[in-house]
């Protein structure tokens, strides 16, 4: 598992580095920029790798006709995300709340889908595996206390272990 996010620390911790930037001091590690209560918040979107190779990306579409989540069989980077741009790349695998789910089988996704004018729009989904459900949801750490709302532009990872309820988008398929 992967997060592409923006890359709050380049300027302070790699100002000369150019193009995507693979986070690997434990410096950064000890407080990242996306881990709040009970959830993640990925600016740009998150890979899933599976054991064959094969990668998902999952990320965000801008507001019309087709607004909401995204999933593709691709990387993000070279596709959603420039291949040169100055984003963070984290291998969250055994960093967060995904290391419950390393090697286990991907059971289900499930896409829930809201109406919108004419049309349908996804601002969520979840992700079943054998020990629980992963939702991800179109939501973001918000101020002044940092707790998840909606977003257009943000992806938040939520955990079977988090103390928060199902909002917006989840259960409806």
């Amino acid at each position: 598992m992967r997060y592409v996010d923006i890359d709050y620390l380049r300027e302070e911790v790699a100002p000369e580095h150019q193009g995507p930037r693979r986070i690997v001091d434990e410096a950064e590690w000890s407080r990242p920029s996306w881990r709040y209560a009970g959830f993640d918040s990925i600016d740009h979107g998150v890979e899933l790798e599976c054991a064959d190779g094969r990668v998902f990306g999952v990320t965000w579409q801008s507001p019309g006709w087709t607004e909401g989540l995204v999933f593709w069989e691709q990387r993000l980077i070279g596709n959603a995300v420039v291949s040169d741009a100055a984003v963070a790349v984290w291998d969250v695998t055994c960093r967060s709340g995904w290391v419950d789910f390393v090697g286990e089988a991907l059971r289900d996704v499930r896409l829930h889908y809201e109406p919108w004018d004419d049309g349908y729009w996804c601002p969520g989904a979840t992700i079943s595996f054998g020990p629980g459900d992963v939702r991800l949801h179109l939501g973001e750490a918000r101020a002044p206390d940092w707790r998840l709302g909606p977003s257009a532009d943000n992806i938040a990872v939520i955990f079977p272990s988090s103390p928060l309820a199902p909002w917006r988008g989840a259960g409806q398929e």
